[in-house]
């Protein structure tokens, strides 16, 4: 559906969902981990600066070594990373862990706290920074956790899932077993995931009814085939397997077989557990609550720790609630004023023709023009990939995948054909997923030799805030009409802010359908369809558009403090490099090293 007016997409990238195990860091002898982008030498000052790379090394393996699918898509070769591969799991996802992670991050963070942080070298710094921002962002989740949800209709596991797996490479046999390992798990896995469902719904903290019925019939979507053989993740296991050249005829056909005995045994009947277990609780009443998240038993609490996770910002809602009311005043003074200067702007407008360019020549003009403000170097190999058709409804208009740290695999940027918001602009929506957004900014910081630690923790006001800044900025490299680009990027901004409003309103304050509907028509949108998927939209994935939007006003203001600081000694690209330097992490710690940065850059 087309909303008028409106961007409605959503573009996510794709996050491996990783459910932390409780883990205590222990001491063992320092091997450093190595790749083909990570330097293996370096020279320390003193043992703190030591003791902390021992640390932060030994807490990557942890995490990645509790999460097989995780493991497989940040590391190529993790033999190579002092990580265990002798036992393939999917990870354990519990109310009991959920509720005992507490524990985990306050270790975490008193062992923080013991190290001495100015005989730190300065990455370390940032690094320990951002650690800290992550962790105390967390506390609070063990006693929240009853409104978390794993099942969702745009991000969930399951729609998420079959994606991850058909992209699941084949470097060796060994990955081949490993995956079959995998699957075999899956069954078992979602059991978890069923269990946790009826927890929640006996706590009264369970999903709404129009959500329920997206999640079960995206289920249905991706198992429903006529033939077994027709699904995603028995397709591209084959064409995977045909494609290896380190196993024969007999061996692939073999492979071939036990792929489908783990679908028909262990995968489609996880997917059918999701769907029976759900409808059970559907008819049961359980759907009690078809409003915002604030409904829930601690569920306005929640929403106060998902705005801040999310967004990395240390302000509160009701402040990310003014700040994003700011701009949307701003947005509407700047486009009544275009539209005085120009009328007929209204009429360019709306006849806006759809971009027939193919993505690779999009990509290459986006490179060449995004040059000047970005510190565009290299030729990034990139492989564009459609959505399949059994997830074409459920999955956004696009999304990004990096490739492994210690590889020198492509990037992919899926594609959805059957989104209409991809049809309507898809060069800002590959300047979005591509460059200069998340795949440039993921690129650029894995050049800069991060600690390996900082390439697992998520921060999606820092990449998402940064795809949606990028995205508004793309506008002028699409259209020669200044005034057509500026309304256009008004326009955008617009649209996300009264999205974000009604996440809050939702989520926060508690409008129902019918004070949703009414604030929105106080712009102009009074039709019910549009309305009611505004209002399911941010129902179904609360605080989702905040780590968008106010991300991206984060970033906004952050280079609007540094304008200020320079004066006509600014240079936008330098604010850009500083940025992307940083890595994943907080504002306020953005806000803290930025300058040291922006002047290493100059």
């Amino acid at each position: 559906m087309k909303h008028p007016s409106f961007l409605s997409k959503v573009n996510k990238k794709i996050l491996l969902i990783v459910c932390i195990l409780l883990a205590a860091v222990v001491s063992i002898p320092l091997v450093f981990l190595s790749s083909s982008k990570l330097s293996t030498t370096k020279t320390y000052e003193n043992n703190t600066q030591y003791n902390f790379d021992q640390y932060t090394n030994e807490l990557f393996a942890s995490e990645l070594s509790s999460d097989w699918l995780s493991l497989h898509f940040y590391l190529e070769s993790p033999e190579d990373w002092n990580i265990d591969t002798s036992k393939p799991t999917l990870g354990d996802y519990s109310y009991k862990s959920m509720k005992e992670s507490q524990n985990y991050y306050i270790n975490q963070i008193n062992y923080l706290k013991s190290i001495h942080y100015n005989e730190l070298y300065p990455n370390q710094q940032l690094t320990y920074d951002t650690l800290m921002s992550s962790l105390t962002s967390q506390l609070d989740f063990g006693d929240l956790c009853l409104c978390s949800e794993i099942l969702s209709p745009t991000t969930g596991l399951q729609a998420q899932f079959p994606v991850l797996l058909s992209e699941y490479a084949f470097n060796n046999q060994n990955d081949i077993d490993n995956y079959l390992v995998l699957l075999s798990q899956v069954k078992d896995y979602f059991k978890k995931i069923c269990q946790f469902q009826v927890t929640k719904a006996k706590e009264n903290s369970f999903i709404s009814t129009f959500c329920l019925d997206k999640i079960v019939s995206q289920c249905k979507d991706f198992i429903t085939t006529d033939n077994l053989q027709d699904n995603l993740l028995y397709t591209s296991f084959s064409n995977r397997i045909s494609a290896v050249d380190f196993l024969n005829d007999k061996e692939k056909a073999e492979y071939i077989s036990k792929n489908k005995d783990m679908l028909q045994n262990s995968v489609i009947p996880a997917y059918q557990l999701i769907i029976s277990t759900l409808s059970d609780l559907k008819q049961k009443g359980y759907c009690k609550n078809e409003e915002g998240l604030c409904k829930l038993k601690n569920g306005k609490s929640y929403y106060e720790y998902l705005a801040q996770s999310y967004t990395g910002s240390s302000k509160n809602v009701l402040e990310q609630k003014a700040m994003i009311q700011t701009q949307l005043a701003k947005d509407v003074r700047t486009m009544y004023s275009l539209l005085n200067v120009s009328p007929e702007l209204e009429e360019k407008f709306s006849s806006i023709k759809e971009n027939t360019q193919k993505p690779e020549e999009i990509l290459k003009q986006l490179s060449k023009k995004a040059a000047k403000d970005f510190p565009i170097e290299n030729n990034y190999s990139f492989d564009i990939k459609y959505v399949d058709k059994s997830l074409e409804n459920h999955l956004s208009p696009a999304f990004y995948m990096a490739p492994p740290i210690d590889s020198s695999s492509q990037n992919t940027i899926y594609i959805n054909a059957a989104s209409p918001n991809t049809s309507q602009n898809l060069f800002t929506t590959l300047a979005h997923e591509g460059i200069p957004g998340h795949m440039f900014q993921e690129n650029y910081f894995s050049d800069t030799n991060p600690l390996p630690i900082r390439h697992l923790m998520n921060f999606g006001g820092y990449s998402e805030g940064w795809a949606t800044y990028t995205e508004l900025l793309s506008y002028n490299y699409e259209y020669d009409d200044e005034q057509l680009a500026k309304s256009l990027a008004c326009n955008a901004s617009y649209s996300l802010a009264l999205y974000s409003l009604c996440d809050i309103g939702v989520n926060y304050e508690g409008w129902n359908r019918k004070k949703t509907a009414k604030f929105l028509s106080n712009y102009s949108i009074d039709d019910k369809k549009v309305c009611d998927s505004i209002y399911e939209a941010v129902v179904e994935e609360p605080a989702n558009y905040l780590q968008y939007y106010v991300g991206y006003l984060e970033i906004v203001e952050l280079k609007n403090e540094l304008l200020k600081k320079y004066g006509t000694e600014f240079n936008l690209k330098t604010f850009h490099k500083a940025f992307l330097s940083l890595g994943p992490t907080s504002f306020d710690v953005a806000k803290k090293w930025i300058c040291y940065f922006y002047d290493r850059n100059k």
